[in-house]
């Protein structure tokens, strides 16, 4: 464990026993968590995407260090985005550089030489392969972070001559309330038209009872990308209470 890592977990368990506490208070949230994570490092979480409070759902219930893959569009402001990307490059987030680098695949190969990273680390990573929010079910995937789950372990084998499986665990996120949350309500409407620099960020309706639940881990068994990332969120999608729809 080196100085970087050190300091991505003081800044995100920082986080965590802070702004947290605070924001649960202010929306008066609730969260519970059902299953765990398995003790096995390296390992990949595949959670639902259904608001901005996946994120910090999933870190306030395993009170692990977890490091997400995130894009840089944070917000729809260049303040904002520049304030979240600082935020989240110090908690030790993957940063997918949608807007920071313009050739396709140098982005893509700095994704995966910062995913391989928390790989070579034994992090937990997560990584949502929906690519987008969709609140009411999961509508499509991407299967190009699993594919390079694929791709690091097949070199690992070639480099090192031993096999290393990697554990991809669906996670579902179900919230208890059928309204969309403040972004959606005339309240939040409001606050994007006329407040500067606001997020661009979808929370979660008041009195909202957040329930996690960690699945049965899934590994490659000759499955491609895709059909692996079919497979695990489906399960997330189920954990979640929500229709699997992704054709």
């Amino acid at each position: 464990m080196g100085l970087k890592e050190n300091w991505w977990r003081f800044n995100y368990h920082a986080l965590r026993w802070s702004f947290l506490p605070v924001a649960k208070h202010a929306l008066l949230l609730s969260s519970r968590v059902e299953g765990e994570i398995p003790n096995i490092r390296p390992i990949m979480l595949a959670p639902v995407h259904r608001t901005t409070a996946d994120v910090f759902a999933v870190g306030d219930v395993t009170k692990e260090f977890i490091s997400f893959v995130s894009t840089d569009s944070f917000g729809h402001n260049a303040v904002i985005n520049y304030v979240q990307r600082q935020i989240s490059t110090a908690l030790g987030t993957v940063i997918w550089k949608e807007d920071a680098i313009d050739n396709p695949r140098r982005r893509a190969l700095q994704l995966a030489k910062d995913v391989e990273d928390r790989l070579d680390r034994r992090l937990i990573t997560a990584a949502f392969a929906q690519g987008e929010y969709q609140y009411d079910s999961v509508d499509s995937v991407e299967d190009g972070l699993i594919g390079l789950l694929q791709r690091y372990e097949a070199r690992h084998l070639r480099q090192k001559g031993h096999e290393l499986r990697i554990p991809i665990v669906p996670v579902g996120i179900e919230y208890d309330r059928k309204g969309r949350g403040l972004e959606q309500s005339a309240v939040g409407r409001w606050i994007s038209k006329w407040i500067p620099f606001t997020p661009n960020w979808t929370i979660p309706a008041l009195r909202t009872r957040i329930t996690v639940r960690f699945g049965t881990p899934h590994y490659f068994q000759g499955h491609t990308p895709r059909e692996m990332t079919e497979l695990v969120m489906r399960d997330a999608a189920k954990l979640s209470n929500i229709p699997y729809k992704a054709s």
